[in-house]
């Protein structure tokens, strides 16, 4: 083998190691989106309030969101535990609106954005990402609705194989699984039952 050749060779495996290493971890130098897993999909956790209202919490990774909307790449530029400029909060919301939606009976129901925040966090496959947090308030037509209808696909929609995981609240803090669900669930609504869920809370009390 010649002295070139023999380089060659060197400086390609270095090259795979190197993008190994990158893959496996956020921040290695590469685009923080490649990872070796798949990051966490999107979660919402609903909670019942007093008069008939709804409290909603919506997480999913910041990396994702980047990709599914890139006219939010100045979230990408705020430091995580540090309040979101406001307009920077009405852009997001705006955009959210867009990709969630519920109604009761056939009937839309309101949301209204109460907050958002970044927040860091770490799990050993994946390495350092950061969640973008909102809260909702959901108005209801009943005090306890049996039943809401779904419509969410704010990553999904060009992330594919990102997933939402909805779950139940109860008033001691546990939480119960309602709903999951892909890109191909999305568009045709999922429904949430939520009198499922405060019977089986009930009956466990």
């Amino acid at each position: 083998m010649s002295r070139r050749a023999s380089w060659r060779t060197a400086l390609l495996a270095l090259a795979v190691i190197s993008l190994g290493n990158g893959v496996s971890g956020a921040g290695g130098g590469l685009i923080e989106t490649a990872h070796a897993h798949a990051l966490p999909g999107s979660v919402l956790t609903f909670e019942q309030q007093p008069q008939h209202t709804l409290h909603l919490s919506l997480q999913f990774p910041r990396e994702d969101l980047l990709i599914a909307a890139p006219e939010l790449a100045t979230l990408g530029e705020q430091a995580s535990g540090q309040p979101l400029p406001q307009p920077l909060v009405d852009q997001l919301g705006d955009y959210l609106s867009h990709h969630l939606a519920l109604s009761e009976d056939g009937d839309s129901l309101p949301l209204r954005l109460n907050g958002a925040h970044l927040e860091s966090t770490y799990q050993p496959q994946l390495g350092d990402y950061v969640l973008v947090i909102t809260q909702w308030n959901v108005t209801t037509e009943k005090p306890e609705p049996g039943s809401l209808l779904l419509q969410y696909d704010a990553v999904m929609h060009e992330v594919r194989n990102h997933r939402a995981d909805v779950y139940w609240q109860t008033p001691d803090g546990d939480t119960r699984p309602l709903a999951g669900f892909g890109f191909f669930h999305s568009s045709h609504g999922v429904r949430l039952n939520l009198q499922k869920a405060r019977k089986e809370t009930a009956e466990q009390e």
